[in-house]
């Protein structure tokens, strides 16, 4: 299930008087991770599992402790919650055949949280990932896209009995995006200061700043789809937050490469280019983007490159991030 769901979930789950007994929380919004987490043990608490204990987690750790966790239940308690922090994402050779036979052995009165990054290609593969898709009740702690920001926004002021125009509603989201901690700070302090009914635009803007955050895949994103007004905001957000641009340099330049190999595998009648994880975005770009123009764009690139290193380049702005957006925005044309 979405993070969104839990609530009714766990609310479903206290009118039949009854918890899962394994949680899976991942995915790389720290927020969402973090705000599932505390519902589910706030739930358990409700249900009389009092006593906890948390398990830092790793590919080097003793995983017998895990088994052990779970059967030392205190003298006064009948019911315990595991917390398992996976922050690698790796439990390792020794911990992947614990997990497994951890799940196949529940034990009465305990619930099990294991909170973990969102895994890679790889891990999905394994069979201790397997067993606790099956066996886990799985929370997807994703970031919120851009999208589905408004509707994540507005169950939230629900919450409150606040309400948006979709037209406010998207303007907050533009002011969020990235940033659901902000957005849920924001949203608390709106209830304080309008306690119901609708908050206006007007409202807003004296209430709220912006807190948008990106990243880079955000912008690359952006660019594969054309989206030109948003890649302005996003590279201004990213020069405001500070982001190193030789790093995102280096990125688009791996970018643009890609591009260039998928195009050029397309004009020769090839449908899929070895090398190249094509995305839908990916291919729809390449499609839209000829060779020259790729080209074109990774030269501008090289003269980004001289001027972050404080070489002159004639025809060039002095300012490395207006060649950047430019280049960017030539690229979503």
């Amino acid at each position: 299930m979405k993070a969104d769901q839990l609530q009714g979930y766990l609310a479903r789950s206290a009118k039949d008087g009854r918890l899962d007994p394994f949680w899976l929380l991942t995915g790389s919004d720290a927020f969402l991770a973090v705000e599932a987490g505390d519902a589910i043990r706030a739930e358990a608490r409700r249900q009389g599992y009092t006593d906890r204990q948390v398990l830092d987690m790793n590919a080097s750790a003793d995983w017998s402790r895990l088994t052990m966790a779970a059967a030392d239940i205190g003298m006064f308690d009948d019911r315990k919650i595991v917390d398992v922090r996976l922050s690698t994402g790796n439990p390792g050779k020794n911990g992947a055949p614990a997990i497994v036979k951890y799940l196949d052995n529940p034990i009465d009165g305990v619930v099990t949280l294991i909170t973990m990054p969102a895994p890679d290609w790889t891990v999905t593969k394994e069979a201790w990932w397997g067993a606790l898709q099956r066996k886990a009740t799985v929370v997807d702690c994703s970031p919120v896209e851009r999208a589905q920001l408004p509707s994540w926004l507005k169950a939230r002021l629900a919450r409150h009995e606040l309400v948006m125009s979709p037209e406010t509603l998207d303007y907050f989201a533009d002011m969020m995006e990235g940033n659901l901690f902000a957005a849920a700070q924001e949203i608390e302090k709106l209830s304080l200061l309008h306690p119901k009914g609708e908050i206006t635009s007007e409202q807003l803007r004296q209430a709220v700043s912006s807190n948008a955050r990106f990243d880079f895949d955000t912008l690359f994103e952006s660019m594969r789809l054309g989206q030109a007004d948003r890649i302005v905001r996003i590279i201004d957000g990213l020069e405001a937050q500070a982001e190193a641009l030789p790093f995102l340099l280096a990125m688009l330049t791996a970018e643009i490469r890609s591009l260039i190999k998928l195009r050029t595998g397309y004009d020769n009648g090839q449908s899929r280019v070895t090398g190249v994880f094509a995305t839908p975005s990916l291919q729809k770009a390449a499609r839209r983007l000829t060779v020259k123009k790729l080209c074109g764009a990774l030269s501008v690139c090289a003269d980004i490159d001289r001027l972050v290193k404080g070489l002159p380049v004639p025809k060039r702005d002095s300012d490395p991030w207006i060649e950047l957006k430019s280049v960017v925005l030539f690229l979503a044309s």
